[in-house]
């Protein structure tokens, strides 16, 4: 099935816009398009996957709560961070956002 020129144009109408000519000739082709990817999918053989999901037996292990916390989840965020202001991470701007401006645009 292919998308017409006239069906965009209907779209369009329901969605209240107003596109040319070109724009009509240019989503006719993008829609044809996303179309034909559908129909590649619908092609593909998925019959009988291996679950790589949840390993080879299907069961979920889950983490010991017995264990103690290791370094990078102990602590706040902060007590890690290299900068850190009011609860925030702060990050240097980049310079070719910065547009010549010397004011400071850390956190708050």
């Amino acid at each position: 099935m292919a998308v017409s020129e006239e069906q965009v144009r209907r779209i369009a109408d329901l969605a209240r816009l107003k596109p040319d000519g070109a724009a009509i000739a240019r989503l006719t082709g993008e829609l044809n398009g996303i179309l034909e990817h559908v129909r590649a999918l619908e092609r593909l053989d998925v019959e009988g996957p291996e679950d790589t999901v949840h390993g080879s037996n299907g069961a979920i292990t889950y983490r010991d709560p017995d264990l103690e916390p290791d370094g990078l989840v102990a602590g706040a965020p902060g007590d890690r961070a290299p900068d850190w202001r009011n609860g925030f991470f702060v990050v240097p701007r980049l310079p070719a956002l910065d547009g010549g401006a010397d004011e400071d645009r850390g956190a708050p």
